[in-house]
């Protein structure tokens, strides 16, 4: 090290104390150290349009690649709905004892488990999808995940539009129950949508953090989406199904997927037996807003650690 010219002089050395007051004063702050949760939720609050912006653009370029472009968005759940009401709805007729229209049962099933699986799978590999982005810029790393989160529910729209009219078509099949009926608790879909996407969320943030750090859990997580679909009774009647004195029906009425779905089919309104209550809708709200707020703590936990080899 050089001396320093004559007639220059140096600063004073700061104190660690000094310093981190100087700090303060100029508003700065350490990088690569989590943020206290309130600043965190205020800078991710403050991004809402990235956010937007983000999830929009990424909507727009889905399957821009094929030649029917955006109609796959749509095409997809369907043609998965007519595979299970072909299986589940003219094969295994007894698939839902007591429904009256089975296929309207298995196509709201199928459609709100879809944007479930669509939510969380975007959501594990999300960190890792945009590493180049993370590592660039300085911003909650929450931005990451939620804004695939919002990708999945603004496709959404679309597919539910393609739900309602499949749902209503369905009573012009033969051997699958009654028509159904415009209602009024139609307005509520978004609301039920909303609240499926929040609880997706949540368990979105929860694997965002896991895939970040192990990748092989992108290639787990399917074989339990698929597991799931099943167990949820997406293409079947659980309370059907299940006897009345087992042990395992509260576990699997009582889920939390479960109950999404039987929101669903309760907004439509044309089955008897899945009738729409306060309590239903109650049990969705706590669902909904506390597997995501558990989601979402546990992925600012190692807000520190994203983007990093």
């Amino acid at each position: 090290m050089t001396d320093p010219k004559p007639g220059v002089a140096l600063a004073p050395r700061l104190t660690s104390e000094e310093a981190e007051a100087l700090a303060r004063q100029s508003s700065l702050r350490q990088m690569g150290v989590r943020p206290p949760l309130g600043h965190y939720i205020r800078a991710l609050w403050g991004r809402r349009s990235f956010i937007w912006n983000l999830s929009s653009s990424r909507a727009y370029v889905r399957n821009q690649g094929s030649y029917l472009g955006q109609a796959w968005t749509v095409l997809r759940p369907i043609l998965d709905a007519a595979t299970m009401i072909i299986i589940f709805g003219f094969v295994f007729h007894g698939s839902a004892p007591g429904i009256q229209n089975r296929a309207a049962f298995i196509v709201i099933g199928s459609f709100a488990y879809g944007l479930f699986q669509g939510i969380v799978m975007a959501g594990i590999g999300s960190i890792r999808n945009d590493l180049q982005l993370i590592r660039s810029h300085q911003f909650p790393r929450a931005v990451v995940p939620l804004a695939s989160v919002m990708t999945e529910t603004v496709l959404f729209g679309p597919i539910m539009i393609a739900m309602v009219v499949l749902v209503v078509l369905t009573g012009f099949l033969p051997d699958m129950g009654g028509p159904v009926y415009p209602h009024w608790s139609w307005l509520l879909l978004p609301v039920a949508a909303a609240l499926l996407a929040m609880f997706s969320a949540g368990v979105a943030l929860f694997f965002a953090r896991l895939g970040a750090r192990t990748p092989d859990i992108a290639n787990v997580v399917p074989f339990f989406l698929s597991l799931g679909r099943f167990a949820s009774g997406a293409t079947f009647s659980i309370a059907g199904l299940t006897a009345a004195g087992s042990w395992f029906r509260p576990l699997l009425l009582y889920q939390p997927v479960q109950v999404f779905l039987e929101l669903f089919r309760s907004v439509f309104g044309n089955e008897p037996l899945i009738p729409m209550s306060p309590g239903l809708w109650l049990l969705a709200a706590v669902y909904a807003v506390g597997v995501f707020v558990i989601g979402f703590l546990f992925f600012w936990g190692a807000e520190e650690s994203y983007g990093r080899d």
